[in-house]
């Protein structure tokens, strides 16, 4: 399953994943993020956080989204998102990993940035945060990304920023053949925060529960 950061390769021949790739600039650059290298995913690192689940919802700083209903997990901050100091997510597996080939999941996740702030503005930050998403969760497969939205939004009254690219690839032993990308970046006088989901193709019955992880997001303070 991408999410892991494994590559195709690396499963066909050890039958796992690894889970400290190399870090390289993102497969399929635009202009405005090809000269911005994506931070390192560090597992080994001193443990960031746990998010902070009360009243269906899951907590992330400021912002919390309600929580996805099995089959989607428990709330936790293992998901890489570019940035985040503080993270919030979910899995759906969708489809089995077996020893030739890797599985796939359903995302959702929150999080809080440390440097994609509000001095890069939404535009720019929703652009950086998918491709360097991107890059990391989908090493190894020939994506090909379609941007379908990319426009000023609000989030419960505040400014934000929403960019939708639609991927399509062919994965080996995968049913999946699209999933969409949504990347929200809400943005607070003081902080800003992300909103990251893939919904693949294969399991139209999730769709309504990311659909309300999306359009239950919620500021507070």
């Amino acid at each position: 399953m991408r999410r892991t950061l494994c590559s195709l390769a690396l499963l066909a021949l050890l039958g796992g994943c690894t889970t400290a790739p190399l870090v390289s600039a993102p497969e399929q650059p635009t202009a405005s993020t090809s000269a911005f290298p994506c931070p390192e995913f560090n597992r080994g690192g001193s443990p960031s956080p746990q998010p902070s689940v009360h009243s269906g919802r899951v907590q992330v700083g400021r912002v919390s989204y309600p929580t996805a209903p099995a089959p989607f997990s428990v709330a936790g901050n293992d998901v890489y998102v570019p940035f985040a100091n503080l993270v919030g997510s979910q899995t759906a597996s969708v489809e089995q990993g077996t020893q030739s080939s890797m599985g796939w999941d359903s995302v959702v996740t929150l999080a809080r940035l440390s440097s994609v702030d509000g001095a890069w503005g939404g535009p720019r930050a929703a652009e950086v945060v998918s491709q360097c998403s991107l890059s990391m969760t989908w090493r190894g497969i020939d994506y090909h990304p379609t941007v379908s939205r990319d426009e000023a939004i609000t989030v419960d009254g505040h400014d934000a920023w929403i960019r939708i690219t639609n991927l399509s690839f062919t994965v080996p032993g995968i049913t999946a053949t699209s999933e969409v990308q949504t990347v929200i970046i809400v943005q607070l006088p003081e902080e800003s925060y992300t909103y990251l989901s893939y919904l693949p193709n294969s399991a139209p019955e999730l769709k309504p529960i990311v659909d309300a992880t999306r359009e239950g997001l919620q500021v507070s303070g």
